[in-house]
């Protein structure tokens, strides 16, 4: 059972994709912000982050470099899920954090799924920094 790690400010952003991943035999964790993310991902080492980009406090992007500069995590797979950013701005997010993948918020039940599987049948290529 793959494990999703859904990071989002908003709980009702949490609980639409749970309803959707969950059916659909995904383990959906959750984190309000970068802070418990990373403490999710260091005890639960997930499949999968799904995260805004405009979480409280430390921001979406910064919580990812985060994860790709730790050796221990810099190959996790990543998938942008936000709504608040132009995309353009996402394109350039996914090219400096090395992320494959984005759903744009609110989406369909249908293209979360669809994105989620294809993340997961793609694992990130990073390297750990030298």
């Amino acid at each position: 059972m793959p494990k999703i790690l859904v990071v989002d400010d908003e709980p009702s952003n949490r609980a639409v994709v749970r309803a959707v991943l969950t059916p659909s035999g995904h383990d959906v964790l959750e984190a309000s912000n970068a802070e418990e993310a990373l403490a999710v991902v260091r005890e639960h080492r997930p499949d999968l982050v799904l995260t805004d980009l405009g979480l409280p406090a430390v921001s979406g992007a910064d919580f990812i470099k985060t994860l790709r500069d730790d050796p221990a995590t810099a190959d996790l797979s990543i998938a942008l899920y936000t709504g608040t950013h132009s995309s353009a701005m996402v394109r350039d997010f996914m090219a400096l954090l090395n992320v494959r993948h984005y759903i744009q918020k609110p989406c369909e039940p249908g293209e979360l799924l669809a994105t989620v599987e294809a993340a997961l049948q793609q694992p990130c290529d990073c390297s750990p920094p030298s």
